[in-house]
C-alpha cells in the first residue's frame, strides 16, 4: 500500500482518470467528526483496487480500517456508512468519533456481441441503455457501421476466429454470440469459454445446445464446471420471439448475473436444462425446440 497526501481536487482528478482507465476504486469521505479526530470533516481519499491511496482522512488505525472496508465495498459493489468510535479500542488514541461514507466506483461491465444482425443490433441498444459498455463484432464491414450501431462504445470488423486477439476480456466482461451461422457460433463460443468471461450466451435451440455441449466437452476438453458459464438458449424465458423481445430477455439475464441475483450457472441452472449424472439432457416445457 502506498500513500499520497493531496487535496480534494487531486482526489477527484485521480477518480476521473481511473474511471477513464476502467479501474475499480472507492471514494472515502469523512462526513462527520466529533471531538478529537485526526482530520476535519470533508477530508477524503481514493482507494485503488490494490490498496493504494490518494489523499488521506488522517492516517492511523482509522485510515487503515477504512481502506479495508473500501476494498470490501469494491468487492460487493455496495456503498456503506462506517461509524468509528475513536475511544472504543486501544488502537484509537484520539478519543473522538467519526462517520465515513465509502462509495465504490466500479467500471461498467463490458458486453461483447458477436454478430451484428437484427438481434445483435437491438441487443446493443437495450444493453447500453441498461449500463453495459458494448462492443459489437462482425466480419462484414457493412454490419459494423457506427451509423447503425450508435449505442456501441466500439465496433470491430474482424474474423470471428481472431476476434479475441483484439479484445480485452476479464471477469467483468460478458459475451453474447448471435452470428449468422453454426460454424461461426461454435468458434466464438469455444474461444469465449477460454477467456475469463463469467457469462457466455448463445442464441439457439435445444438441439443446438446439446450438440455444442457435447463437442465442447468431447472435442475441446472443457469440463462440466467450465461449461456452466455457457447460457443457452440465451435469455430469460419470457416467451420472446421478435429481435426486440429477445434483446430484452438477454439483457434481463445479463442484469441478473451482474447483480448476483438468483442462479448464475448456465445450462445447469434452475431453468431445468442441466445435464444429470447419467449424461442425459433434461428439458422443460419452456425449453425451445
Amino acid at each position: 500500500m502506498s500513500r499520497e497526501s493531496v487535496g480534494g481536487e487531486r482526489v477527484y482528478t485521480e477518480l476521473a482518470l481511473r474511471q477513464e482507465r476502467r479501474e475499480p476504486c472507492a471514494l472515502v469521505l469523512l462526513v462527520e467528526s466529533r471531538g478529537s479526530v485526526p482530520a476535519k470533516t470533508g477530508a477524503k481519499m481514493l482507494v485503488s483496487g490494490s490498496g493504494e491511496i490518494i489523499g488521506t482522512i488522517g492516517g492511523g488505525t482509522m485510515e487503515k480500517d477504512a481502506i479495508e472496508r473500501a476494498l470490501q465495498a469494491m468487492a460487493t459493489g455496495k456503498p456503506e456508512t462506517m461509524q468509528i468510535d475513536l475511544s472504543a479500542a486501544p488502537t484509537y488514541v484520539c478519543g473522538g468519533s467519526a462517520t465515513l461514507y465509502i462509495e465504490p466506483v466500479l467500471p461498467s461491465c463490458g458486453l461483447i456481441i458477436a454478430g451484428a444482425g437484427h438481434v445483435g443490433q437491438t441487443l446493443c441498444k437495450v444493453a447500453a441503455y441498461a449500463g453495459f459498455s458494448v462492443t459489437v463484432v462482425d466480419d462484414r464491414d457493412e454490419f459494423v457501421d457506427p451509423a447503425i450501431l450508435p449505442d456501441a462504445d466500439r465496433v470491430l470488423a474482424t474474423d470471428f476466429a481472431t476476434m479475441f486477439k483484439r479484445l480485452e476480456v476479464n471477469s467483468s466482461t460478458y459475451i453474447v454470440c448471435a452470428t449468422r451461422g453454426h460454424t461461426h457460433d461454435y468458434t466464438v463460443v469455444r474461444d469465449a469459454l477460454a477467456t475469463a468471461a463469467p457469462y457466455v450466451g448463445l442464441v439457439g435451440s435445444r438441439s443446438k445446445r446439446s450438440g455444442f455441449l457435447k463437442r465442447l466437452e468431447d472435442e475441446d476438453g472443457f469440463s462440466r464446471k467450465e461449461l456452466t458459464r455457457l447460457y443457452t438458449p440465451v435469455g430469460l424465458n419470457i416467451g420472446a420471439v421478435s429481435p426486440s423481445e429477445i434483446a430484452v430477455s438477454i439483457t434481463a439475464e445479463l442484469i441478473r448475473v451482474r447483480s448476483n441475483n438468483g442462479h448464475e450457472n448456465g445450462y445447469d441452472s434452475a431453468r431445468g436444462w442441466g445435464i444429470p449424472a447419467d449424461g442425459r439432457h433434461k428439458t422443460t416445457a419452456a425449453d425451445p425446440g
